[in-house]
């Protein structure tokens, strides 16, 4: 009997080391100082990453230098360029598809005014600039690019537009069947198999409550089709994200809430579009999840479980209100996963001067709550069939996060039938290795690796790092370190860098 525990965990530790292992093969430094910008990182996935930012130095009182630089996935440098840039226009964003890196650019800071594109490709030494009269000045919110062309959206006075700039043609468009002050851009769809690009918006119909509605557009700005999908009764649908199913349909799935649109949800739900409007979509409450609430400690878990249980024996469901920001769902051995990350804002008091209260002689200070960033609490991943039936669901603590923008910070890794989450805070990746609803591992941390064996950190900047997927299961980690190294003599004994390490999943 002895023997045989032996030999199973043997066995166990054997697999563990095969799948899941982590490593940092590479790590690539510029050393920058106190009055440096930024740099903006992009993957152009088996071909490397583009690096940018732009320079202190200008060229003269009314110009910019923008500085380029094309690393390998070896982060051997291939190119360094410098443009310039004048100064009526602010960086907004930029985006990368098939060779091409475009660098988009605004005249005027909050709304939009003429658009200015910069894109470099693969096989080309150079760029191409291309200007883009906008007649419609726009507050800019999204960014991606299709083949050819750009797709950028925003509002117009609150209300939904978007427009589309083709490279080949040199000719941009304002997008038909949008400009309603009912409308929410939720996202735009650029990862498919074909080559449309579908725009998803959250539309008030005429109940007041909230659906969904999927336009699908040519590169060239031609509507093909308009789909909408309302909740039912009592029910809104708040966000949505589009996946391609096996079969040839589309799966939409995001969170929804009870009667009017709020910021907090009640559940997931999942959309066949093929299907009939009856059977469309499935409902999941959170407390239907078997794994939700295991980011809490034991005895708060049990209770809540309890109450599930009794509720359900009355026939009666418990219902929980979160705020869930959704990623992008990701198709993986014909199963549609989606992960979620749970969070609440959060308030700081913050003195705002003197003033009079009631004719009070005496002055008081006054004091407003001021936001303080989105702290974390854990990331749900949730797996559907090509039907929308939900297979299996997970979860993976992450308490210790905060930012002031509401972006992704876990990661997935597949291997075979596991999944490593993953994601950094405080120059530790944080680490959890699951296999469909059971843990193989529970979550642990490891350090990212420095240059150099001698160097000690003396500093990071939280704000400044991050974790994001590059290309299959290899995700790069970046942000800015204060170094120090008291041994290795041709080395500096303090330095800043901005850093980028290689982290492989295997």
């Amino acid at each position: 009997m002895n023997l045989k525990i032996t030999l199973i965990l043997l066995l166990s530790v054997i697999s563990f080391q095969v799948f899941g292992q982590i490593s940092q093969p590479l790590r690539y430094e510029a050393e920058i100082n106190d009055f440096n910008q930024e740099y903006f990182i992009v993957s152009a996935k088996e071909d490397g990453l583009f690096l940018f930012r732009q320079l202190n130095d200008r060229p003269s009182f009314k110009e910019f230098a923008w500085e380029i630089i094309r690393l390998d996935t070896s982060f051997n440098e291939i190119s360094r360029k410098e443009v310039i840039i004048e100064n009526t226009f602010t960086f907004k964003g930029y985006s990368y598809s098939n060779g091409r890196f475009v660098m988009l650019f605004q005249e005027g800071d909050v709304y939009a005014r003429d658009l200015l594109f910069l894109t470099f490709t693969l096989e080309e030494d150079g760029f191409k600039s291309y200007l883009y009269e906008n007649l419609v000045p726009i507050r800019l919110t999204e960014f991606e690019m299709k083949n050819d062309a750009v797709i950028f959206g925003g509002d117009v006075n609150m209300r939904t537009v978007v427009m589309i700039y083709n490279f080949t043609a040199e000719k941009g468009v304002v997008l038909p069947g949008f400009y309603n002050e009912r409308s929410n851009l939720l996202q735009i769809v650029t990862d498919t198999d074909d080559d449309l690009v579908r725009i998803i918006t959250s539309d008030r119909f005429l109940n007041k409550r909230f659906g969904v509605t999927i336009r699908a557009y040519s590169t060239m700005g031609e509507q093909i089709f308009t789909e909408e999908l309302a909740a039912k009764n009592d029910f809104s649908l708040t966000d949505g994200r589009i996946v391609n199913s096996s079969d040839g349909g589309n799966l939409l799935a995001g969170t929804y809430s009870v009667r009017r649109r709020t910021e907090t949800s009640r559940g997931i739900y999942v959309a066949d579009l093929e299907k009939s409007l009856e059977e469309q979509i499935q409902y999941y409450n959170y407390a239907e999840l078997d794994n939700f609430f295991n980011y809490m400690k034991e005895r708060r878990k049990n209770r809540i479980k309890k109450r599930i249980a009794r509720k359900k024996v009355k026939g009666r469901k418990l219902r929980f209100s979160y705020r869930l920001f959704v990623q992008d769902i990701i198709k993986q051995n014909n199963q549609n996963i989606l992960i979620g990350e749970a969070y609440y804002p959060t308030y700081s008091n913050s003195s705002s001067g003197f003033s009079f209260y009631n004719y009070d002689p005496f002055m008081s200070r006054n004091t407003d709550q001021v936001f303080d960033g989105y702290k974390y609490t854990h990331a749900v991943i949730v797996a559907f069939d090509d039907n929308g039936n939900l297979l299996w669901d997970n979860s993976f603590e992450i308490k210790d996060l905060k930012s002031f923008q509401l972006e992704e910070h876990v990661q997935l890794a597949f291997l075979d039938q596991q999944i490593v989450m993953l994601y950094l805070f405080d120059q530790k990746l944080q680490i959890k290795i699951i296999e469909g609803d059971e843990i193989v591992e529970g979550k642990y941390s490891e350090e990212l690796k420095l240059m150099y064996e001698n160097d000690e950190m003396r500093g990071n900047d939280e704000n400044l790092e991050g974790l994001e997927k590059w290309y299959g299961n290899n995700f790069y980690a970046f942000g800015v370190n204060k170094v120090k190294n008291l041994r290795d003599e041709d080395i500096k004994l303090n330095r800043k860098v901005f850093f980028i390490n290689k982290i492989v999943v295997e």
